[in-house]
């Protein structure tokens, strides 16, 4: 905890030099008030956040400190611009452009992070499986809603709209529906914007790690209620034709099932699909005779730095991947989480279509 609160005070001071140098206040009273002003902003926002570690006052201070985080990245870029433009094309200085240019920057960088938050793209798989199919499936894929503070009824509707327009035989959630509770879910009406996902086959859902918050009871009670059918540790037999297996989260206070055991009941002669929230074991899933496997829970990362070092700890971080006869997705997911902000990420739907190699019966 230490640790991350001197980190914090070392954020507030690049911050203060880079306003500094931005602003090029002429008194010192200016210079004193630029950096008091960040401190105290800096370190409200810290003890309000740590006052509800990890809930929704501490993903507040996280705003913030993304925001002056991003005025980093602005401020590197700018270095690289001013050093080519003064060593490499050998120009004379120009400071007010490059004070322009860092100020540009920043507003790019945070228009950036937040369009990819709120401006959802569609993304197609097609799958082929080996197994007897008469028609193909297509199943939409959405993870990671975390549906709270930041994220509600208008990206609900904007998604229904999209789902709408793919018109997927089913839809499936990959967990974290909710951000922790249904507080915000229930203060805003969610449910009336929720309960209009809909889909041919159903629409069914596995349970996130941010759906075990303790408060997993009320979250599937909700979801249950919106028309979504809940299967973690359960299977559905879509058309009568494929299986589609849940699992619950490794945060379920319940012992976690494994997915060999999930198989045994149901004839893996057929096409499987297996949906849980996050993807652990690569080994264990493509060991079994499972198609297709379909998870969320990364975010791809989310954040630069992160997209790039979260790949040293995790097996598959984002996209689609075969091994053996399994095809795995991980999607980025549909909401973003404790910010609203993707940068190197960008919110997003997945519609894939399950078909066989095998030709269907002549009908005679």
């Amino acid at each position: 905890m230490w640790l991350f609160i001197v980190l914090t005070q070392l954020l507030a001071v690049t911050t203060s030099v880079i306003l500094w140098w931005l602003i090029q206040p002429k008194r010192p009273v200016s210079k004193i008030i630029i950096v008091l002003s960040i401190f105290i902003v800096n370190n409200l926002a810290l003890i309000y956040g740590l006052s509800e570690f990890w809930r929704e006052r501490f993903y507040v201070y996280l705003v913030v400190s993304i925001l002056q985080g991003f005025m980093v990245y602005a401020a590197l870029i700018t270095a690289a611009v001013a050093l080519f433009y003064s060593q490499i094309i050998k120009r004379p200085s120009r400071p007010k452009l490059i004070r322009a240019i860092a100020a540009l920057s920043y507003m790019g960088i945070v228009g950036l992070a937040v369009f990819n938050a709120y401006s959802p793209v569609v993304h197609r798989l097609t799958v082929t499986t080996d197994k007897p199919l008469d028609k193909p499936m297509t199943m939409a894929l959405v993870s990671d809603t975390h549906l709270g503070r930041w994220f509600g009824n208008r990206q609900l509707d904007q998604l229904v709209s999209l789902i709408d327009a793919q018109n997927p035989d089913v839809v499936v959630l990959a967990g974290d529906i909710m951000n922790d509770s249904t507080a915000a879910y229930d203060k805003t009406n969610m449910h009336a914007y929720l309960s209009k996902l809909q889909a041919p086959l159903g629409v069914y859902a596995v349970l996130g790690n941010h759906d075990y918050s303790g408060n997993q009871v009320a979250i599937a009670t909700a979801i249950t209620r919106a028309g979504i059918k809940v299967i973690d540790n359960k299977s559905v037999y879509l058309d009568d034709a494929v299986w589609l297996v849940g699992r619950s989260d490794a945060t379920d206070p319940k012992p976690r099932k494994l997915a060999a055991d999930l198989l045994t009941p149901i004839d893996t002669d057929k096409p499987v699909i297996f949906l849980e929230h996050a993807l652990w074991s690569i080994n264990e899933i493509s060991a079994l005779p499972i198609d297709l496997h379909l998870s969320g829970h990364t975010h791809g990362g989310q954040m630069f730095p992160l997209t790039e070092l979260i790949q040293m700890f995790t097996p598959l971080v984002y996209g689609a991947k075969s091994i053996d006869d399994t095809q795995f997705l991980v999607t980025s997911g549909y909401g973003f989480g404790a910010v609203p902000f993707r940068l190197g990420t960008r919110a997003e739907i997945w519609l894939i279509t399950l078909q066989s190699t095998i030709s269907p019966p002549l009908k005679s």
